[in-house]
């Protein structure tokens, strides 16, 4: 037997192999359900399973509160933000406008390297922080501190930074007007 002849012969042999592994294959498969999941359906109670409501939730759906932070896709400018945060407070006076925020963070930009966004961000974000460990802050009383202390001083600071001094500060139990003069003092 030559060598072409040979050769020849094994591709008819695999030629051949692989048709039969193929219909076995395909005989294999069925378009039934496997049994395994049939027996998983059959274990499934016929009913729902209802929780019961919670307690905070008897009452209805509670009202959306304003986002805790502006993201950068958010449009809403930051003036406007911090107006409808103040609006949300009970004492709020309802004679303030966007006028009283764009004056605070024009007054504060022009002494640290953030931009307004990021100011009200910070602001807001170290309050809530301060009140969430039960320290007494406001949002608008800081704004105005930073904006009327910066005004006194000389350079460019980072209002993440004087934020987080603020905070530390004030976890010492310093009062808010402390706090502030010892972070005035310390620049």
């Amino acid at each position: 037997m030559t060598i072409s002849a040979y050769l020849a012969s094994i591709r008819r042999w695999l030629f051949i192999m692989s048709g039969c592994i193929t219909i076995v294959v395909l005989t294999g498969c069925e378009d039934d359900t496997p049994q395994q999941s049939l027996e998983f359906e059959e274990q499934q109670p016929s009913y729902a399973i209802v929780k019961p409501v919670p307690q905070n939730l008897q009452g209805g759906m509670p009202t959306a509160k304003p986002a805790e932070m502006l993201s950068v896709a958010d449009p809403t400018p930051p003036e406007q933000w911090l107006l409808t945060l103040y609006l949300g407070k009970p004492d709020a006076d309802e004679t303030r406008d966007i006028g009283y925020y764009q004056k605070l963070l024009s007054s504060i930009k022009s002494h640290v390297h953030e931009q307004p966004r990021v100011i009200a961000n910070r602001t807001v974000q170290t309050t809530r922080q301060l009140q969430e460990m039960g320290i007494e802050a406001d949002e608008d009383q800081l704004l105005q501190d930073f904006a009327d202390q910066l005004k006194t001083t000389t350079g460019r600071y980072v209002y993440g930074e004087l934020c987080a001094n603020y905070s530390n500060l004030r976890q010492q139990q310093l009062s808010h007007q402390q706090a502030m003069q010892d972070l005035l003092e310390s620049l």
